[in-house]
Formats: C-alpha cells, sequence, structure tokens
C-alpha cells in the first residue's frame, strides 16, 4: 500500500506543480506578456503555439496559486487541494489528499519532500516522514521534471504536441472563460502518466489524449481536464499488462493566482523516516 500512496502521491504532485507557469525564458515571458495585453478579449487562439506562450507568460507573472485535483485513475479515486509558489528550482507546495481510503498530506520546501501518513502509521510517534533514498526518488523523478520544465510541463505538453480542435467563449464557476478543446499526441508529449520514454516508443503512433484548457480573463489557467483512458488502454494492449478498468480522467482547478501561499517544512522534531 505504501508504494502505491507513493506512485499515486507522486502523480498528484507531478500535474500539480506543472501544470502552472513559472519562469521561463526572455523570448517567451516578455513578448507574450505584451501581446497579451494589447489581444482584445473577446478574441480566441487558435494556434497552440500563441495560446501556451500566452498562458506560461502570465503565469509566470503570478507565481503563486490555490488548486484542487480531483483524479479517477483506474479504479482508484483520489482527490485533494492545496497551495503552492511554482518558480522551479525554488518551487515549494503543500498539499493534502484523500486517496485510498486514507488522508495524506505532503509538502515541498527547498527541494525537500515531506509526507504526513495517516494515524497509526507514522514511525516513531512522528506525524511526519521525510522522503530519502528509493522512497525519494519516486517522488522526486516527479519533482525533478517539475523543475526541468520550469515547472510547465503541462503547458509545454500543448506547445510541443497540442493541436486546438475547438476554442469557444464560456463561463466557468460564474466567470467568463476561454474554453480550449486540445488533442495531445501521446509520442510527441512524452512521460505522461508516468510512462517512460521506452514505453512510449513501443506505441503506435497517433494515439490521442484529450485536454480540455480554461483560461480566466487574464488569461490564467483556472482549469484543466484530461482524459487518459485511451492512452491506458493502448499501453496495457501494447505491453500486455492488465490494468485495472475504470476511467483515467483529471480535473485540477485553479484559483487566487498571485496571492501570498504559505508553505513551510514541519518542526524537525515532528519528522521521522519512512518504515521499510
Amino acid at each position: 500500500m505504501r508504494k502505491t500512496a507513493l506512485a499515486a502521491s507522486g502523480f498528484a504532485l507531478l500535474l500539480a506543480l506543472t501544470a502552472c507557469g513559472s519562469e521561463s525564458t526572455p523570448t517567451t515571458t516578455n513578448t507574450a506578456a505584451q501581446q497579451a495585453d494589447t489581444k482584445p478579449a473577446s478574441s480566441l487562439y487558435n494556434d497552440a503555439q500563441e495560446l501556451v506562450r500566452a498562458a506560461s507568460a502570465r503565469a509566470d507573472q503570478a507565481k503563486t496559486a490555490k488548486f484542487t485535483i480531483d483524479m479517477d485513475m483506474l479504479g482508484q479515486k483520489i482527490t485533494g487541494s492545496g497551495q503552492g509558489s511554482f518558480e522551479g528550482a525554488n518551487s515549494k507546495m503543500t498539499m493534502s489528499m484523500q486517496m485510498m481510503g486514507m488522508s495524506i498530506e505532503m509538502r515541498m520546501v527547498d527541494g525537500q519532500i515531506f509526507m504526513k501518513l495517516p494515524e497509526g502509521q507514522a514511525p516513531s510517534g512522528k506525524p511526519w516522514v521525510k522522503l530519502e533514498g528509493a522512497d525519494a526518488a519516486e517522488l522526486g523523478q516527479a519533482m525533478d521534471q517539475a523543475e526541468q520544465s520550469d515547472p510547465r510541463k503541462m503547458l509545454e505538453m500543448v506547445q510541443k504536441a497540442g493541436r486546438i480542435t475547438k476554442a469557444e467563449p464560456a463561463t466557468l464557476d460564474g466567470q467568463p472563460v476561454s474554453h480550449y478543446f486540445v488533442d495531445l499526441d501521446l509520442k510527441k508529449a512524452g512521460g505522461m502518466g508516468g510512462a517512460s520514454e521506452a514505453d512510449l516508443a513501443q506505441l503506435p503512433d497517433g494515439i490521442v489524449v484529450p485536454m480540455e484548457l480554461w483560461l480566466n480573463a487574464d488569461e490564467l489557467p483556472v482549469q484543466v481536464t484530461m482524459d487518459m483512458a485511451a492512452m491506458m488502454q493502448k499501453m496495457s494492449e501494447q505491453t500486455g499488462q492488465q490494468l485495472p478498468g475504470g476511467n483515467a480522467k483529471m480535473t485540477m482547478k485553479y484559483t487566487d493566482w498571485g496571492s501570498p501561499v504559505d508553505v513551510e517544512a514541519p518542526p524537525a522534531d515532528q519528522v521521522g523516516t519512512m518504515p521499510k
């Protein structure tokens, strides 16, 4: 169960970090922000490259956000909420999740990952554990991927492998938004859902992962959904490994862009090590 919790937590951590923007290259941030300032509010992007440049620039400026996550992944239901400052290697985040009948809290601060285990599973009577060794590697891989993309993996996936199939004005949670429907080419996107490059290389071309993206009037992401059922089915068929049935969907919502966030490492005297 511990391994399953770590894997699910790592995937949720990766999504939370990488669905947001942070520092980007100078050729992207300033130009895109200026273009966004002059773009009519009623117009929509038809090109994925332009969409990502504008949304990334806005997220770079805001840097912080609060979020919720709702995943139905291969028979496992995961819900959670958190807040974070998304600034590449300096990113920090806290997230509380409900999964497999357990409540788990995670914090990422100064490149370290801490997990608060369910009552009764904490070692030495200490409620928190600092993930080290193989356990840290499982979650750290997600963190490293996020940092390498500064951390903007989800938007970068759209930029690298996305095609806008439909765009329309809409209303979401009472606010006007731009609603984009995007097809992601799985092979071009790379690394989705924890799939390795070797796994992706074995898959047939043309596997599409549907994504929907909602941007508010400031062109900041306020909701992202992905349906990975077809991807999981193809991977199952290709590898011969039977995966649990059910949906493979994820929804993330973002609010309070640019607002202060409070993320600190747990007190040292409350931190133990993960039991083997």
